[in-house]
Parts: C-alpha cells; sequence; structure tokens
C-alpha cells in the first residue's frame, strides 16, 4: 500500500477515485481535436498546422515530464498532482477565452500538456505502488483505460457543447475537468511516498546523478519502452486525425461541414469510448499468461487495422464506423501490459525515472505523430496521390510504426537486466 493511503479506504474505491479524478484531467485532452475541421477553416489552417497544434499538446508534455516524473522519486507525487492539475486548468480555460489562431494555440496548447505532465505519469506511479504484483496488471488496466475513456468523453462532450454554445463555450466547459480532478486528488491521493524495500532504498541525491546508466543498462525495460513509443505513435495519430477523416469521408457523400463535423465528432468518441473495454481484461490475462506474446499479437492486429482502415474511406459510413470500432479496440489494447511490463521491468530505486523515460520516449513518438500525419496529407497530392488515397498513406504511416513494437518486444518472455553496480 502506498505511503500515507488511508486504511480505511478499499482498494478499489481509492482505485475508482484516482480513475475519476484522471477523467477530469483527460476532457481538455481532445477538445481541440473535435473541432479541427472548423477551426482550420476559421483559422485558415494548413493540415501541417492543425496537425502541429495537436501535437503541441504533447510537445508540452514532453518538456516537463521527465522532470516531474523525476521528481517523484523525491517527494510525494501528490504534491505535483495537485499544482499540474489546477494549472492545467488555468491553461485551459486561457485557451478558451484568448486563442485567436495558429501561434496562440500553439502556445495554449503547449501549456495545457505541461500540467498533464504532472498528473498521468504521477498518478500511474500511485497505482503501481499500491496495488501488488498480482492485482497490478488489472488496476493498470482500470487507470489507462481512463485514459481512453476520457479523450473519448473529451470528444464527446465538446462537440455537443460546440453545437449549443460555439467553440469557446466548448472549451471553458471542459477546462471544469482538470479543477474537478485536483479538487478530488487533494481528497485521496497519499501525502507521503511510499515505502521502498530495504534492499531497494533510493540512492542519496548526490549519488543518483552518478548512478543513471542501470536506467539505460535495463534492456528489458527499453525494448518494452520502444514498443511503447510505437503504440503511442500510431495512437496518438489515430486520435489526432479521427474526426477529420470521418467529417472528410460524410462531406465526400454530400454532407455540408458543420453537420459532417458534428457527426464525425460523436461517432469517433464511440471509437475511443469502445477503446476503454479491452484494459482491464488484456491486463488481467497478461497477470496470468505473461507479457511479451498479447504486447506483440496485439499490435500487430492494431496494425493491420491502420493499413486498412484509410482504404474503406469511400464505404458507408456505418460500415467505416464498424472497422473504426474494432480498430479503437485494438489500437488501445496493449497498452496497460506494455506499461505494466516497464513498471515491474524497472529498478525499484529507479522506477520514478524509468517511468520518466517510458514517458519522454513514448510522447515524443506520439507529439510527432499528428504532425507527421498532417505532412502527409498535404504533400500526397504533390506526390501525384490523388483524391481520398491521401488518408491511405496517412493511416499507413501509422501502421508501420506500429509494427516496430513486435519487433521490439518479441514472444518470448524475458525478464529485467540486473543493475550492474
Amino acid at each position: 500500500m502506498a505511503g500515507g493511503a488511508d486504511p480505511a479506504v478499499s482498494e478499489r474505491a481509492w482505485l475508482a477515485a484516482v480513475c475519476a479524478s484522471e477523467l477530469g484531467t483527460l476532457l481538455v485532452f481532445s477538445n481541440f481535436s473535435a473541432l479541427l475541421p472548423l477551426l482550420q477553416r476559421e483559422w485558415d489552417l494548413s493540415n501541417s498546422q492543425a496537425g502541429l497544434i495537436v501535437s503541441f499538446y504533447q510537445f508540452g508534455y514532453i518538456g516537463a515530464v521527465m522532470i516531474l516524473a523525476t521528481l517523484t522519486d523525491y517527494m510525494p507525487p501528490r504534491r505535483i498532482y495537485l499544482w499540474s492539475a489546477f494549472w492545467m486548468a488555468a491553461a485551459s480555460f486561457a485557451f478558451a477565452f484568448w486563442a485567436q489562431g495558429f501561434l496562440s494555440a500553439v502556445i495554449l496548447r503547449g501549456a495545457v500538456g505541461l500540467g498533464f505532465a504532472g498528473t498521468y505519469m504521477p498518478g500511474m506511479r500511485m497505482v503501481a505502488e499500491r496495488f501488488a504484483s498480482g492485482r497490478r496488471g488489472f488496476a493498470m488496466g482500470c487507470y489507462i483505460g481512463t485514459f481512453t475513456l476520457g479523450t473519448s468523453l473529451s470528444l464527446l462532450l465538446t462537440g455537443w457543447a460546440n453545437g449549443h454554445w460555439g467553440w469557446r463555450a466548448a472549451f471553458a466547459l471542459t477546462a471544469v475537468g482538470p479543477l474537478a480532478a485536483g479538487v478530488i486528488g487533494w481528497l485521496i491521493l497519499p501525502r507521503t511516498m511510499a515505502a521502498a524495500p530495504p534492499a531497494q532504498r533510493p540512492l542519496p541525491a548526490e549519488k543518483r546523478v552518478e548512478r543513471l546508466g542501470p536506467v539505460l543498462q535495463n534492456r528489458a525495460a527499453l525494448r518494452l519502452i520502444t514498443a511503447y513509443a510505437a503504440h503511442t505513435f500510431e495512437l496518438m495519430g489515430m486520435r489526432g486525425w479521427i474526426v477529420p477523416f470521418f467529417t472528410a469521408s460524410l462531406i465526400a457523400s454530400g454532407a455540408e461541414l458543420v453537420e459532417a463535423n458534428q457527426r464525425a465528432a460523436l461517432a469517433a468518441s464511440a471509437v475511443l469510448a469502445i477503446g476503454a473495454l479491452p484494459h482491464p481484461f488484456s491486463g488481467l490475462l497478461s497477470d496470468r499468461f505473461g507479457r511479451a506474446m498479447p504486447i506483440s499479437a496485439l499490435m500487430l492486429l492494431s496494425a493491420c487495422c491502420s493499413f486498412a482502415i484509410g482504404w474503406a474511406h469511400d464505404w458507408s459510413f456505418p460500415s467505416l464506423i464498424a472497422l473504426g470500432l474494432v480498430y479503437g479496440i485494438l489500437i488501445t489494447s496493449e497498452s496497460a501490459i506494455v506499461s505494466t511490463g516497464i513498471a515491474e521491468a524497472a529498478e525499484p530505486a529507479y522506477l520514478g525515472r524509468t517511468m520518466a523515460l517510458q514517458s519522454t520516449v513514448g510522447f515524443t513518438a506520439g507529439a510527432l505523430s499528428p504532425w507527421a500525419v498532417g505532412v502527409v496529407l498535404d504533400w500526397a497530392p504533390r506526390l501525384g496521390v490523388t483524391g481520398d488515397a491521401k488518408w491511405t498513406w496517412a493511416f499507413g504511416l501509422l501502421g508501420a510504426v506500429a509494427l516496430l513494437g513486435p519487433a521490439a518486444v518479441g514472444f518470448k518472455e524475458f525478464t529485467r537486466t540486473p543493475r550492474r553496480v
């Protein structure tokens, strides 16, 4: 049990509260993606510019996560979590009232991402420390599944609020989420750090600076981090562009932009929401049968969906959604297993830094992905790719990168490389 945890609160109740707090932080995650086609027209953005705004949320995250996740080795994660949640709320309200175009949107979305860096990984660490190994896969699955559910709810709430009150009110409404997350975190998160096993007590600060090598010498963790980066590239690219993709499909069949965007946001929220379902089950499965084989098998299936969905652009919209739902399940299903494997592969004294490396590498890949998809969409016509075939190339890029995951992990179990003293 994490240090400072209230013994009167059951593990399930505590996990539910942590997931509710995480859900609040994620209400701002997809709000720009939900209205990308409309804001792209209003601000006269190219695909590359629109993708860069989506990416800057991730770049903001990357700019802070190595520092903030590493600080969880030195201070209670609760303190970092609370300050970051309230920062997210302030930056999200600023976007709602002051964003005017490309430059201001890039800066403010980056500021929101800075706050997310102090909530997601510290929250994951608290979950990993609270639950024993036999229950950790399921608990991490619930936590990471909430991430998926939150991105979906962000799309749904933003699209609904925009239809009633306009995009600024929609962004302001979603900004309430991180504020509520901070209040929940204040009430339930542990006020002290978890105790490390006696044999694995953290080194003194001056020696830690000299002993960063073991994090990079841990081959098992590095292989899993590579898979996490490939997974995140595919996932963030899909999340950033699924609404514009559905919108383009509807417009091609004769719908107007505003109507198409609203229907696309609703459909995309279902695609993202269904991705929350497999996390607890895949985590539970990996608790019994190991981590490597499920990771590789699920990533291969997800890559197949990435290669296929661009070809389905001209399908009827219900058929396209059906494929999207399958895609939504597969593209998230290995996430909890990868993160659990990394937490288990890490040396306990270096858990914060291992998770910081995971998050930095993974979200760097995720930050590049929406921008890279936008570049493909802009350049495909110049390379002779005509019409809607550009979507095949865009999603095909995601599938190609996803294949790096199975290549890194393989199908046989592996163990942590012992730390050299």
